[in-house]
């Protein structure tokens, strides 16, 4: 039924319900009255805000209004179901079910138990509801029905290697790819993308995690997977909800953290994910400020749901549940098998009623996905799982995603390898082995360890890569140390790589990597090749000739370096993390047993931090060509987004002698009253492919969330006028000209608009005709 609230807005709510004091809400909200208890806690009065007036509506209501309206555009019949449609739906639906049937829904039922599956959810046929097939996903689908299934999905670069590319359009056309072949195995339901911003460089998953050190990178990026993954009809996961910064003791060590840092560090990509359609959270393993995150309905309701309007439902981690608590909290369903979930749990500790709701968020989910009108195979799905989906378009589409999510760290000159080379020694143990042949346990310099490694049969190694093309070259390409007098040039890969479970012990390479690294370099000149799951220490830098770094490239590894060092491909990547000089100052994961794992630093991470000591800051990447940034200056429009919101364009020449294509950024500072960090990205943008000599004007939009902080004391967000826009090509190397918030047009038009509003509320039209008056009447 319906509430009225004290406003006399609508509140939708359950069938028990005893009026606006006592009501189960877990419907949808007209506009103006937002619930401030928890969706469905009873025993609680309903507090309802003022209504809106939209006509006179802030930057950030006109940009959430956008959105709701972009929804419903979506709504068309054969992509999406509204999410109000589809909580519509799923109510109707409930008032048939039974509380076994919806109990029946809120856990898995084991790993691997239909046949390679490491989750699933079985679904209520007399009412069309289709099973849940999940599978893991940070490179691609987990073929884990066993050593017969490798080889049938493709090995995909790491999200932090995408991340790299910083390109929107890549990222979504590798999600659609990815969704593409879990549709094929069957699945419907995909176990990610991983959003967590990195916090300690040494973080045992950071090559999972599409954000980089950014939340405004992870944000942009991880809106886009969701989208393009959504559109195949698979349910992504974004995870891990939250602050499973570390591998360390994750399952029993507190993540304590400020209210501050967690919504403006930590919680944009996850919002944004949310926002572009994500149908499902995955709850942490770690505890939040003391609680386990699938416990914490401070984490779960509180902020997910409340402050970030989540509709979809929560699933645990694998085995992260402690107690039938994390589903009053919030969490939806558990994986993999019924423990705290089981049914008789559920109804000895008197949580049918919540069990209910949980049943309603997964039909909600199911429904927005239409998932019922296309349920794909029923488990186990067998014709599905033994089908090869990788397919010669994909592994092509990964050589290209590996290229463009190459980072040139430095060069001095002799990339790309010039005509008069004619003879290569490639150096380094990591630069011919294979992939690790597993799906759980250790990585490789192509692919992660853990839960998110696909083993790759055929991949192609940066020794092999480099032959191929070497030899339609009249290349020699030698491997013997002891031939080093005879090399006109010398390739060391360097590798290192890490896992779920366990944090990195050092930034370090591995089998000796940089004591080769530092002996070669003074010899020859030596071009550096990184393969690495995040940050690592270059110590031997200065003696490099050139360095560049893959961050785990999956099975066409070989083919992108080659293509690269040969300059068919032109480095355009960008480093989504900070490389930093030393150890010095990093944040370090903590054991449980000493205590919390205290975020002390607060937003002082990566190249925010004023005392990392940095090698290669964020954001940096060179092309095999010069650009020059020129002209910034603030958009005049009368239409279009410049209209309402600031916006500003610059020119970008390319001034060298090859083609290319740079990633402009945009940084703000804050005033200092604010105490801000010194920079915060919030915006970029990639050029086309540019020809020697040709320009492009590249046009930059700033969103109200782009220049707000966080009011603790308020609970929201808060715009400034007092912020500076500077632009570069990144963190460290930005125009000396700035941009000043408050000179924009659009500011201006705002300003103007408060100041009439305030005008006009205090009579000031009127008393300004009174006292005209009374001076033409003095003059009489």
């Amino acid at each position: 039924g319906t509430c009225t609230c004290p406003d006399g807005q609508i509140y939708q709510v359950g069938d028990r319900n005893d009026g606006c004091k006592t009501v189960a809400c877990y419907g949808g909200v007209s506009s103006g009255c937002e619930a401030t208890v928890n969706a469905w806690r009873l025993g609680m009065q309903v507090k309802c805000a003022p209504a809106r007036n939209l006509e006179s509506s802030t930057w950030e209501e006109e940009a959430e209004k956008k959105q709701q309206q972009e929804e419903e555009v979506r709504d068309d019949g054969h992509s999406f179901l509204s999410w109000t449609r589809a909580q519509a739906k799923a109510a109707e639906t409930m008032k048939q079910m039974t509380d076994e049937e919806c109990m029946g829904m809120l856990y898995g039922h084991g790993i691997g138990v239909d046949g390679g599956w490491v989750g699933e959810m079985h679904g209520v046929p007399r009412m069309g509801i289709p099973d849940l097939k999940m599978q893991d996903s940070s490179a691609g689908f987990r073929p884990y029905a066993g050593p017969s299934e490798y080889g049938t999905t493709t090995s995909w670069p790491s999200l932090l290697a995408l991340a790299a590319s910083w390109d929107e359009g890549l990222v979504s056309v590798v999600a659609q790819a990815i969704a593409q072949e879990f549709k094929g195995k069957g699945a419907n339901v995909i176990l990610g993308p991983g959003l967590n911003v990195h916090r300690s460089p040494l973080g045992g998953r950071n090559f999972e995690y599409i954000s980089g050190e950014d939340p405004y990178l992870g944000a942009r990026l991880g809106a886009s997977y969701v989208k393009a993954a959504q559109g195949e009809r698979v349910m992504v996961t974004i995870k891990h909800w939250a602050f499973n910064e570390q591998e360390l003791d994750r399952s029993s060590a507190s993540s304590n953290v400020d209210v501050r840092t967690a919504f403006e560090l930590y919680y944009p990509p996850f919002e944004a994910a949310i926002k572009a359609g994500a149908a499902a959270v995955m709850c942490s393993y770690n505890f939040v400020n003391g609680t386990q995150a699938c416990s914490n309905s401070a984490l779960v309701t509180g902020v997910l749901r409340d402050k970030l309007r989540f509709p979809g439902f929560v699933m645990s981690d694998w085995d992260a549940l402690k107690g039938t608590d994390a589903l009053n909290a919030g969490t939806d369903m558990e994986q993999p098998d019924p423990g705290w979930f089981a049914p008789a749990l559920l109804k000895q500790s008197g949580a049918i009623f919540r069990a209910r709701v949980a049943a309603q968020h997964i039909l909600a989910a199911i429904y927005h996905m239409r998932l019922d009108e296309f349920p794909g195979c029923k488990l186990p799905c067998n014709a599905s799982r033994q089908s090869n989906q990788r397919t010669a378009a994909h592994v092509d589409l990964v050589e290209e995603a590996a290229a463009k999510g190459i980072v040139l760290l430095q060069n001095n000159g002799v990339l790309p390898l010039r005509a008069d080379v004619k003879t290569i020694l490639v150096l380094g143990r990591d630069s011919d082995v294979g992939d690790t042949q597993n799906t759980w346990g250790p990585g490789s310099p192509y692919s992660g360890g853990g839960s998110g490694h696909v083993p790759a049969l055929d991949v192609v190694t940066p020794l092999e890569g480099i032959r191929r093309l070497a030899k339609s070259r009249g290349i020699e390409v030698l491997t013997a140390r002891s031939d080093l007098d005879r090399a006109d040039i010398v390739i060391v890969v360097g590798a290192t790589t890490s896992r779920e479970q366990q944090d990195r012990a050092s930034l370090g390479l591995d089998h000796g990597a940089d004591r080769l690294i530092a002996k070669v370099a003074k010899e020859k000149p030596t071009v550096v090749l990184l393969e690495i799951p995040g940050a690592v220490l270059t110590p031997w830098r200065s003696d490099a000739a050139a360095i560049a770094c893959m961050f785990l490239g999956g099975e066409r590894t070989g083919s992108a370096w080659a293509s690269f060092l040969f300059g068919d491909t032109v480095p355009s990547g960008k480093l989504p993390i900070t490389l930093p000089a030393s150890e010095a100052n990093l944040p370090m994961p903590g054991a449980a047993a000493a205590g919390p794992v205290v975020y002390s630093e607060g937003l002082a991470t990566g190249y925010r931090s004023p005392t990392w000591e940095v090698a290669f800051p964020f954001g940096h990447g060179l092309s095999y060509t010069q650009f020059e940034l020129s002209n910034p200056s603030w958009t005049e429009s009368d239409a279009g987004p410049c209209a309402t919101f600031p916006c500003f364009h610059l020119d970008v020449k390319n001034v060298g002698k090859n083609r290319g294509a740079e990633v402009v950024q945009a940084y703000l500072h804050f005033g200092d009253d604010l105490a801000e960090p010194k920079l915060l990205l919030r915006g970029f943008q990639k050029t086309s492919e540019l020809q020697p000599g040709s320009s492009e004007t590249l046009t930059f939009a700033l969103m109200p969330r782009d220049f707000s902080t966080y009011n603790v004391g308020k609970g929201s967000w808060e715009t400034h006028d007092n912020v500076t826009v500077r632009v570069g090509t990144s963190s460290a190397d930005l125009l000396a000209p700035r941009l000043e918030l408050r000179d924009s047009p659009a500011v201006a038009r705002r300003k103007s608009r408060e100041s009439e509003a305030r005008y006009d509320e205090h009579g000031g039209g009127v008393q300004e005709e009174v006292m005209e008056s009374a001076r033409e009447s003095a003059t009489d």
